[in-house]
This record gives structure tokens, C-alpha cells and sequence, in this order.
């Protein structure tokens, strides 16, 4: 299977058209390839700021991060979240410091797929559903939701074929949110929403989140009037 590992370059134009040349522009969690639009940039480790200019380190689970209130007219937040133990002091930040902003986390249906990740140093009976490091899915549903990832989802049987034909499509890798002035999130938490994760109250929740990426994908696609992203 392809791997879409990277940003959708198509995705910059559509951002585009909520940034103003003048507006004061925050990445969190800067990769290899920096949002184009952005003026500042925070992440984990000091030595980004050897190849970045306005870089300030933070650990984005816990405390402040170190800007003012409403200090960025936007803010860009891909593939973070669902990295970090506590992903939630890292929104409510990025609700305090912004006016509005994107985020963009890998969806729940490449998390439940046995050949999200590239396993050069592996034998193919090695492999594991989603990214191994990953602590949550997520999905949009008109808010963020997070549901943690039990190892119990190696278990689960499921028809596979229709998932690796939608993830022939990059767009289908990735949960997309917008958001203005504060960022909507629900946790799913046990025993409240699922009774325990061998149970299928957790999986049904996995599966309506696989059926909401899809739908979060295609409104994407329709946003990017174009069928043949880059």
C-alpha cells in the first residue's frame, strides 16, 4: 500500500483563504516540511530552533504555552494530538493563544489498518494496527473526539478490503478541523461511555468513528474541488 505520510500540499491553498498576509501565524509541532504560512513556530526540543526563526520549545501536555492571550490570528496543529499523554492542555493552550485554527490528526480508519507504517526492520507477521506510538483515534464529528487506543484492537475482525481501498486516497489518511475562537473536543472515556475495551460498546464507538472520517474526508474534497490532490 502507498504511504501518505506527509501534508496534502492542497490543503495550503484552501488555509490559505483564512490567513491574511499580515496575520501572525503559529505551527505547533513544526516537521520536516514547516507550514508555509507560518511566522512562528513551538515544538518539544530547543534544537529546532537551530533550522527555525521565532521558535520557542514547550511540552504541550502540561502548563502554559509561552504566548499571550489571542496572540495569533491562526493557528496550524498537524499531527500532534494524538501524540501526546494529555492532548487536552495542548487545546484548551492553543484556545487561549488563537483566534482560529487547523487541526489535523491521522483518521481513525488508517489507525485500525495493519499497514499504516513502513516495516523495513520487520517480518510482515510483525505489523500492528495503526501507528505504534499513537495514544488516541480521533475524529471530527462537528467536535474533536478522542477515544484511547487499547492494544485490544489487534483483535478485532472486520471486512479489511474496503478499508485499503479507501486508503488508496491520501485524503482518507487524516481527520481535518477548523475552528474559531475555541476548540470543541469530547473524551470517551470508561466505564461512562463504553463498559470495558474487549466489549463492543468500544468498538462500536471505533466504528462510527471510521464512518465519520469518511464523511469529514469527502466534505474535505468537496472544500478542495479536487479529485486529484498532490
Amino acid at each position: 500500500m502507498e504511504k501518505y505520510y506527509g501534508p496534502i500540499t492542497s490543503t495550503y491553498d484552501y488555509l490559505s483563504k483564512y490567513i491574511k498576509p499580515t496575520d501572525k501565524v503559529l505551527e505547533l509541532g513544526p516537521g520536516d516540511v514547516p507550514f508555509p504560512y507560518a511566522t512562528h513556530f513551538c515544538g518539544w526540543s530547543d534544537k529546532e530552533s537551530e533550522k527555525l526563526s521565532n521558535y520557542k520549545a514547550a511540552d504541550f501536555s502540561k502548563g502554559k504555552l509561552p504566548y499571550e492571550d489571542k496572540e495569533f490570528d491562526f493557528i496550524y496543529c498537524r499531527h500532534v494530538l494524538e501524540d501526546l499523554y494529555n492532548p487536552f492542555n495542548c487545546m484548551d493552550e492553543m484556545s487561549r493563544i488563537g483566534k482560529k485554527g487547523y487541526i489535523e490528526c491521522p483518521s481513525p480508519i488508517i489507525e485500525m489498518c495493519y499497514d499504516a507504517e513502513n516495516y523495513k526492520d520487520f517480518n510482515a507477521k510483525d505489523k500492528w494496527r495503526g501507528y505504534q506510538h499513537h495514544h488516541n483515534f480521533v475524529w471530527n464529528d462537528g467536535i474533536l473526539n478522542f477515544l484511547h487506543k487499547y492494544p485490544i484492537v489487534e483483535k478485532v475482525k472486520f471486512e479489511e478490503k474496503e478499508l485499503y481501498n479507501l486508503l488508496k486516497h491520501p485524503v482518507i489518511w487524516n481527520t481535518y478541523y477548523l475552528w474559531k475562537d475555541k476548540i470543541e473536543y469530547r473524551l470517551y472515556e470508561h466505564p461512562k461511555d463504553y463498559t470495558r475495551p474487549s466489549n463492543n460498546s468500544y468498538f462500536d464507538i471505533i466504528f462510527k468513528a471510521m464512518e465519520h472520517a469518511q464523511i469529514n474526508a469527502q466534505s474535505l474534497l468537496k472544500k478542495l474541488n479536487d479529485n486529484s490532490i498532490k
